[in-house]
């Protein structure tokens, strides 16, 4: 009978790969406390992957958690989050519906969904939804109403449990500027900040993670600098410095808050007073009022900016924001004479005049619009400009600034950013053109035909003298 060897317990025990272990800047995403955290500031800092294990580990240790994570398009979820989370989290772990984009946690019973908002008015799908943790990679590709939207699903009924958002990016795309003010300005990065909405009042904290490349030790052995360091200079100091103050792509570069942003003042009842309109109901619909110096200086010196309000309760807004106002008329959008806008058969403008705004159809000639907002915001040291704005109106400071270029159509703004009080300012203002300025002729290059122009023959003194 063959004896049975003993083990050799003198040998070490092989150590396991660990299925993902994190590094420092990851570390830091993971333990984030803040109401709202954003992980980024250049490419190649594990942003992606950090949501993804962060994800997966708070499906197996809590139970019956609902997550979801968000990319602006399918193709980018797909190729990026589908594609990792798949390729690497072992399947033995959940069950995945694929129809559903869902992974379902057998040991918790906790999901984790993947899906995107390509359009504004994708944000509705979630209307009845409810999440414990969020997660948008990519952050920057959404605007501000798109976030706040997604952040009120951020709810939750379970009392030993913090609802988290958490965001991964880097800087550039329609939503820098917000991004911008909402985690990094007036804080310190890795420290969580207290804030208060501007227009809810609302108080929440926020944490900014930052990463570069260099933080990668797994990139570090590749080229992936290398060809970061060709890119050109804004792009270059973005996705590789993770410089937020660079902002490639951005459409109004004129804009100033320092010298377009004043203090409200009462507007002189001699001016002249005008309103313009960007009509929407999933999309909020936007109303600017205007106001011209005698010096044709034109201030922005109020807004309206509403979400899902019908035609009849958006006019009763607008009456209560013009009581004692003298306006010359409202200029608006020319879709809204279509009647296939409405199922009774009426146009919305004529809907609008019903309930007492009338309504001027607007110029909707979009480069030449862009080229009008571009010329009222200009400026040099001996020309102010002549668009201003007072600092109440917090949605068109909020929104101007952050509109970046139409990659397609580079003359255009890019109409996924958040435009409505764009499209409003450029009827008002197409409505109102830069007047002329009248200079005195001035003399061109001499020449024999110019002089020839000049002088005229006086037959009675039988010479030639100039023309008066």
């Amino acid at each position: 009978m063959e004896t049975q060897s003993t083990p050799d317990t003198t040998q070490p025990t092989p150590k396991k790969t660990p299925l993902y272990e994190a590094q420092s800047k990851q570390l830091h995403f993971h333990r984030a406390s803040a109401d709202e955290v954003l992980y980024g500031g250049a490419a190649g800092g594990g942003k992606s992957y950090a949501i993804i294990w962060d994800a997966v580990e708070k499906c197996l240790t809590n139970k019956n958690l609902r997550i979801v994570i968000l990319r602006r398009t399918y193709p980018e979820l797909e190729k990026s989050i589908i594609f990792e989370f798949l390729s690497h989290v072992p399947k033995h772990l959940y069950h995945y519906h694929k129809q559903n984009k869902r992974a379902t946690f057998s040991a918790t019973n906790s999901s984790l969904e993947f899906d995107h908002c390509q359009f504004e008015s994708d944000v509705y799908k979630f209307q009845s939804a409810q999440y414990d943790i969020i997660y948008i990679d990519e952050s920057t590709h959404w605007n501000e109403f798109m976030y706040k939207y997604i952040l009120s699903r951020l709810r939750t009924v379970k009392t030993d449990f913090t609802p988290q958002m958490k965001c991964a990016s880097n800087p550039g795309g329609v939503g820098h500027h917000f991004m911008k003010s909402r985690f990094i300005d007036g804080a310190i990065p890795f420290e969580v900040t207290e804030r208060t909405d501007e227009i809810s009042g609302s108080k929440y904290t926020t944490q900014f993670i930052p990463a570069k490349v260099y933080d990668n030790e797994y990139l570090m052995k590749t080229d992936y600098v290398r060809g970061l360091m060709r890119l050109p200079v804004d792009e270059r100091k973005a996705l590789l410095e993770g410089d937020w103050d660079s902002f490639k792509g951005q459409f109004f570069k004129e804009w100033s808050r320092d010298v377009h942003v004043v203090n409200p003042f009462e507007i002189p009842k001699g001016w002249r007073r005008f309103r313009a309109m960007d009509w929407g109901y999933r999309n909020p619909s936007a109303v600017l009022w205007f106001a011209v110096s005698p010096k044709h200086e034109v201030y922005v010196y109020k807004e309206l900016y509403a979400t899902e309000k019908t035609d009849e309760e958006l006019a009763r807004m607008i009456h209560d924001h013009s009581k004692d106002e003298t306006i010359s008329y409202t200029v608006a959008d020319p879709s809204l004479w279509s009647v296939s806008q409405y199922e009774r058969g009426e146009s919305l403008a004529l809907r609008f005049n019903q309930f007492g705004v009338s309504l001027v159809r607007g110029d909707n000639n979009r480069l030449s619009g862009a080229s009008t907002v571009h010329s009222y915001l200009s400026f040099d040291e001996k020309h102010p400009p002549l668009l201003r704005v007072f600092d109440s109106c917090l949605n068109f400071i909020r929104t101007i600034p952050a509109l970046v270029y139409d990659q397609h159509k580079p003359e255009d703004v890019d109409t996924q950013g958040d435009d409505h009080i764009y499209d409003a300012l450029r009827y008002g203002l197409m409505s109102h053109p830069i007047p002329k300025k009248t200079q005195k002729p001035q003399a061109p290059p001499l020449s024999f035909k110019w002089v020839m122009e000049q002088i005229s023959y006086d037959k009675d003194r039988a010479s030639y003298v100039g023309r008066s």
